[in-house]
Formats: structure tokens, sequence, C-alpha cells
């Protein structure tokens, strides 16, 4: 290797060192990270004018404080965002609803929507009872106390949406049939907008509790708007069903399957990622619950996300059975029913109906492959009435999908902190969820970084939100 060569690789390693968000050693660690003192501000500056020409010459990119008193740091994303505005660094870019097929009314037909625009209106609809309150997270609804947010929102239905709460009335009508649902925790871990959507269409057999935990923004990873603006689109279903719960409502934590999406360190992206919140085994035991089913989109999905592998492995080590439902094993079948008119006449009408494994026989094997106990009369739902549902002769066969939560090593394993039983939480892994932000003397934020490897634009300031 010649002199060039090992001088590139020398400096090359310097600048790794100092990119790294938990790294503090080092020359360019300090010249990135550190306070410039009015004493030795020229002659750092001098050192750093060094390091850039150097870096310049080996073809590495840094980038310039535009003040001697300024500093680099890294923040938390979400701390960032509340203390200096939702779209900070982007306060010129709207929200991006290219693909999120926006609608004027809400499920209800209903055009004033944007009276649940008002957070504390949304949290209303969306809170649920005293006993699963503590596990309720409601700061993505927060976000709207910004008139900024709030003059871009609009209600979405995707078709995944759609789809969602059409599947979703299958599982209801078993769930809603079951003596023991209270026992069994649903975590539903669809996209944002689908989450809600299975939600909206159990609103009045399950207890919702939603756990976003970030906020929108015009670059964000995680198109966390488009959650904002399906629990507006229901809001009022959802409002209405509430009041039809039974006190004995099992509960279902909505998820969004994104908040872990991939971050590839570019400029046009803000890191709004953030980790599921869980309660503690011994947490769901006191609230009677000894089983998990793990909802997810379609048999596709082998495993749980990263961020839960830890909580499911704890549940399992305490007693508490989990498994995996894909949301795609209830499908649809077409069939002819007869509906009876007010004159005592009758039709016959096809329609669409979602059942377990796809057919009147298989539906009722939902029982025996999860851990509901139906009552002695089922009934479905068909042309208008109730028609009893007898329990199949054919033994059901096993099911479908094999699943057990193991522990494997991910990138959040260990990061808990004060044990499971602790109520602590878990700290995020280094250069998650957090954002380059360019710091004055004063302790304001004058600039931001679209991605940590990207250039400054300026900050709007703690007002820049509305």
């Amino acid at each position: 290797m010649d002199n060039k060569q090992t001088r590139h690789k020398k400096l090359t390693s310097k600048y790794d060192k100092a990119a790294s968000a938990e790294t503090g050693g080092g020359e360019m660690a300090e010249w990135f990270r550190q306070d410039i003192s009015r004493r030795t501000a020229s002659q750092r500056l001098g050192k750093g004018l060094a390091w850039t020409a150097a870096l310049g010459a080996a073809g590495v990119t840094i980038y310039k404080l535009t003040a001697s008193s300024d500093k680099e740091v890294d923040r938390d994303s979400l701390d960032i965002q509340q203390k200096e505005g939702w779209n900070i660094g982007s306060t010129d870019k709207p929200l991006n609803w290219s693909a999120s097929a926006p609608v004027p009314a809400d499920s209800q037909h209903k055009t004033d929507w944007n009276t649940y625009l008002d957070p504390n209106r949304l949290i209303a609809a969306y809170q649920p009872a005293t006993q699963w309150q503590p596990f309720f997270t409601p700061t993505l609804m927060q976000s709207l106390a910004q008139s900024s947010l709030r003059s871009q929102m609009k209600l979405i239905q995707t078709p995944e949406m759609v789809d969602t709460y059409a599947r979703a009335a299958g599982l209801r009508e078993l769930l809603g049939q079951a003596q023991n649902a209270a026992q069994t925790l649903i975590v539903a871990d669809l996209d944002g907008p689908s989450s809600i959507a299975l939600g909206a269409a159990m609103a009045d057999t399950t207890q919702l509790v939603p756990t976003f935990d970030n906020w929108p923004h015009p670059l964000g990873v995680v198109n966390s708007h488009e959650t904002i603006a399906a629990m507006a689109y229901y809001a009022a279903e959802v409002e209405a069903k509430k009041t039809k719960l039974k006190a004995e409502a099992p509960a279902m934590l909505l998820l969004d399957h994104r908040r872990l999406n991939d971050y590839a360190d570019q400029d046009d992206q803000f890191d709004n990622r953030y980790l599921a919140k869980m309660p503690p085994p011994d947490q769901l035991k006191q609230r009677g619950v000894t089983n998990l089913i793990y909802l997810v989109r379609d048999e596709s999905q082998k495993q749980e996300l990263d961020d839960l592998n830890a909580d499911f492995v704890a549940y399992k080590n305490n007693g508490i059975s989990v498994r995996m439902l894909p949301l795609s094993e209830f499908k649809p079948s077409e069939e002819e029913v007869k509906v009876v008119q007010p004159t005592g006449a009758s039709t016959i009408v096809r329609e669409q109906h979602y059942y377990y494994g796809g057919s009147p026989l298989s539906h009722w094997w939902f029982y025996d492959h999860y851990y509901y106990r139906p009552y002695s009369t089922v009934y479905v739902y068909r042309g208008g009435q109730s028609i009893p549902y007898s329990r199949p002769s054919t033994p059901a066969p096993p099911p479908r999908v094999a699943y057990a939560p193991v522990s494997r090593p991910t990138i959040f394993a260990a990061s808990r902190v004060g044990g499971y039983n602790s109520g602590v939480g878990r700290n995020r892994p280094s250069g998650f969820g957090r954002t380059s932000v360019r710091v004055g003397s004063d302790g304001r934020v004058t600039g931001t970084r679209s991605g940590r490897s990207g250039s400054y634009g300026r900050s709007g300031g703690s007002g820049s939100g509305g």
C-alpha cells in the first residue's frame, strides 16, 4: 500500500469515528461535538479547517458549522419536534398524500370530521377503559395541537383499509361470541391506517389501545400523518361503537408495522421511527390475560418484529401463551341467502362474507386453533338475520401457521432499562429515531439535517409548528 492509500485509510477511519453517534473520542469527534469556547475558538477553527482540507483531498465531505459557537448534536427526533415544531427543518415542505387516497367524508358519511382534529376530542374518541389506559399512547394525536399540521390534514380510505375492515368482520363475529375473550390480548401489527380500520370494525367488541409514539414530518420515514387521517376517518364510528362495549370486553393493542421502516440515512428522510411499548407480563396477568394473539397481515410474516422479540419471549417465559394470526386467514366466500321482506315475502340474494379458513365449515375451527371458548350456541348474521351455527362434525386440522416466539439477536436486545417489571421501558439503540441538529451557544436549535449525512436546513424555531 503506497503512502497515498495509507493516508486515505487513516483519514476515512477518523471520519467514521467522528460520524458515529455514540463515539466521543478523537480530534474529529471533538471538532464535531464539543462546545467551542471563546478562548479556543480560533485555535479549534484552524484545526477544523486543516482537517477540512485534508478530508477534502481524501474525497471525504464534511458539513461545516456556520458559527464558531454552534455545535452539532444527535437528539431524539420526537423531542426535537415537540420543542421546535413538527416539521422542523422542512417548514417549506407539505405532507405527501400522493399514495393515500384522500376522501371528502368520514366512514359515517359525515363532512364535519375536522372536529376530530382537536387533539382532545380525537384522544377521547380512542381512549380505552380505565384498566388499559396505562398502555394507551396518545403521542401521535397530541401532534394536532400544532395548527400548521392541522391545516394540512385530510381523511383517507385506502384499499388496504377497506380490505382489512371486511376481513375483521369475520374475526369480530367469532370473538364476540367467546366466553373467555377477555383472557386473550390481541396485538394488531399492521400498517397504521389498516390497524385503525381493524380497530374500527371491532370497536364494539374490543377495547382499542392505540400505541403510536411518534409525530408526522414532511420527510418522515414513517408516514404517520396517514395514521392520523385514518383515525379521523373512523373517529365518529369508533366513538359510537364504544358505547356498546361490554365491561369484560377484551383489549386490542393497535401498532403501526411501519415503525421500524428501513432508514438509509438519506438526505430526503427524517428519522421518526420508534419502538412499540408493550405491557410487562405481570401487568397483563393482573388484568386476567393469559394468552396473546399477534395479528399480522398475512402468512408471509413468520415472526414478530424485532422490537417485540424480547417482550414476546418474556411473555412465554412468564406463562403467557403467544400465537400468530394472519388476517389473511379470513377469506371471502360468496353465498346465496334468503332475505325476508317486511311484507313476509322472501328473496334470494348473494352476499359475501369472510370466514376463517374461507368457508362456513372451517369458520368454527378458529375456536380450536386459538384460545377462545364459544358459548353453547354461536350465531352467524346472514341475510339480515341471526342464524344458529353448530360445531362441525369434521375434526379440525392443525393450524396452518406454526409459530412460537424464540429469543434472537436484534439491535433492540438487552436495551431494556430496569427489567421487565420496572415499568421504565427501553432505550433506543444508537442512531435509531434520532436527528442531527445544530445548536447555538444559547441552546437553541439553529439548523437540522434531513439525513444524518445531508446538508443543513434552517430551523424554523419553536414557533414553526404553529
